[in-house]
Order: structure tokens, then C-alpha cells, then sequence
């Protein structure tokens, strides 16, 4: 009982305190820069260019639910339009929603659409979210390691780093022997991510690829993007850039829609670029994030408009 009180009291302060820091964020931008400010650049933002960024994201999100579309063949199968539609409203709830609720949506829906029980479709998402992880890491290490002394061994590092999900499925048997019955969230993490293993190679080879082609599309892109309003950056500060800003979605505390957190990571990265002043960079981190929080409102509508079938039952 204590526990669950305990729970509900720390779920209630995370959220509250994601409130603040959405109004916060707010308030700061407004004195600091002012939102006139920060919103003039779009102006002068080309109509063909913003096109060609929606759709180049919109092709990310078709091949993340590729990706699910395939983990799931029994169930998903003769069903893309109905994988699409829960990818984009997961990816809008996710973006929009605060705390990282919006992760809860992804299971419910698995079981109201295909009929897929929670600990498979949870399972699933928890293999899916160590790939993204380990994905947009690996696009984080070299710009660091490239202007820091160790850019020597960059280049193994990578290698190494790389290998990573290989190596967990190598020793997939020996991991999940190793914290079977054993307590605690990290325990129930790897468990989770041990039973969400594809069952085969080939399928984990198919998921490694659409995790990577998904991240290629949409970091170079909002990179590019981010390049239209901080044009003094150098492309690693702007892939780097976009890669903090994406990170910040681990993060424990999330406000709504990642307001704050998001071009928190975004100037971070840029701030070790001599060429990029604090309102430049914060002028780039916010109209990328509306950017990307627009795209996944107009993906959600899309989705939202496909009919749905009859679920399955599992």
C-alpha cells in the first residue's frame, strides 16, 4: 500500500514538475529572445523546402512501422494502413504528451488493433528502443570524439560500439539466464528486451537495417533543417545538435510536447561551435522542434483518417 502510494506521489511530482518546465521554457524564450523573434525566420522559409522536410520525416515514420510491420508477421500481416495509423499516433502521442506517457499508448493500441498481448507488444518496444538508443548514439560519438583528443581511435570506437547488438544476441541465452528472477528495474528491463528478441536472424538483421534507415532519414533531415536557421554551424555541430535534442526524449522528466528538455539538448551540442551565438542556436532548436512536433500532429491526422479492421486475437 505504501509502495503504491509512493508510486502515485512520485508520478504526480514528475508530472507537475514537467508542467513547470514547459511554462518555464515559455517565459524564458520570450524574455531572453522573444517569440517574435524566434518565429521571424519562417518568414522567409521556402515552401518546396518545408514540403521536402515533412516528407522526408512522414518516410521515417512508414519505416518504423515497416519495421513493427515486420516483427509482428502473423499478426500485422495484410494490415500496413493499420500499422501506419498506430505508429503515427504513438509518434504524436509520444511527442506531445508528457513524462513519456505517451509510450503507454504503443501496447494498448497493439492489443485494441491486432489483438497482441501487452507483454509481447511491450517486449517488442523495449528491443525496438534499445536499437533507436544505440542508433542515434552512434551518430553522437564520432562528432564528439572527432574534436576531442581521443579522435585517434575514433574509428575503433565505433567498430566497437557498432558490434554492440550483435554481441547482445550472441549472448541473448546467457543475458536472460543471468537476471532471471531477479528484482529491480534493470532486471525487468533486460528480461523484457531478452524476450523481444526476433527469433531469427534474418529478422534481426531486417530490424537493425529499418532502425538505421529510419534515423538516417530523419536526423540528416533535421539536420539540414537545423543548418536553414544556424547556417554558421558546421554540418557535424548540426547533425550533433539534432542528435541532443533527440537524446533529451530518454530523459526521466519530459514536459509536454519536450518543450525545454528538447532544445536543451539541442544547444548543448552546439555550444562548443565558436561560429553559433546562444540566440542563434536557441532560434534553431526551437523552430526545428515545432518542426518535428508539427509533423507528428499532421502524421496523427493521417492516422487518424485510416479506417480500422477487426483485431486479431493473439
Amino acid at each position: 500500500m505504501m509502495t503504491e502510494q509512493h508510486n502515485t506521489s512520485t508520478s504526480r511530482w514528475k508530472l507537475a514538475l514537467s508542467w513547470l518546465i514547459l511554462i518555464l521554457f515559455v517565459a524564458g524564450v520570450e524574455y531572453w529572445v522573444g517569440w517574435k523573434t524566434v518565429l521571424a525566420p519562417w518568414a522567409t522559409f521556402g515552401w518546396a523546402q518545408g514540403f521536402i522536410a515533412l516528407a522526408l520525416l512522414v518516410l521515417s515514420y512508414a519505416l518504423r512501422a515497416w519495421r513493427m510491420y515486420d516483427y509482428f508477421p502473423q499478426q500485422l500481416n495484410g494490415q500496413w494502413l493499420q500499422t501506419w495509423r498506430l505508429m503515427l499516433i504513438h509518434n504524436a502521442l509520444n511527442n506531445v504528451l508528457p513524462a513519456r506517457t505517451g509510450e503507454i499508448s504503443f501496447p494498448v493500441m497493439m492489443k485494441r488493433y491486432f489483438g497482441v498481448t501487452y507483454a509481447h507488444s511491450v517486449s517488442a518496444l523495449v528491443w525496438f528502443r534499445f536499437l533507436d538508443l544505440h542508433s542515434i548514439l552512434a551518430f553522437a560519438l564520432y562528432p564528439l570524439l572527432v574534436v576531442t583528443p581521443l579522435k585517434r581511435i575514433a574509428i575503433p570506437l565505433i567498430v566497437l560500439w557498432m558490434l554492440l547488438p550483435i554481441v547482445v544476441y550472441i549472448l541473448r541465452n546467457r543475458i536472460e539466464v543471468a537476471f532471471a528472477g531477479k528484482d529491480g528495474k534493470l532486471s525487468e528491463l533486460a528480461q523484457q528486451a531478452m524476450y523481444g528478441l526476433p527469433d531469427n536472424w534474418g529478422e534481426f538483421w531486417r530490424s537493425w537495417v529499418m532502425t538505421w534507415a529510419n534515423w538516417v532519414v530523419k536526423l540528416v533531415t533535421l539536420a539540414w533543417l537545423l543548418g536553414q536557421f544556424v547556417p554558421s554551424a558546421s554540418w557535424n555541430m548540426l547533425l550533433a545538435g539534432v542528435v541532443g535534442g533527440e537524446l533529451t526524449s530518454v530523459l526521466p522528466i519530459h514536459a509536454p510536447g519536450g518543450f525545454g528538455t528538447y532544445e536543451a539538448g539541442v544547444m548543448a551540442a552546439l555550444s562548443p561551435a565558436p561560429s553559433v551565438s546562444v540566440q542563434a542556436a536557441t532560434v534553431g532548436a526551437v523552430n526545428v522542434h515545432l518542426f518535428v512536433l508539427g509533423s507528428s500532429l499532421i502524421g496523427a491526422l493521417v492516422g487518424w483518417l485510416i479506417p480500422l479492421k477487426k483485431a486479431k486475437i493473439e
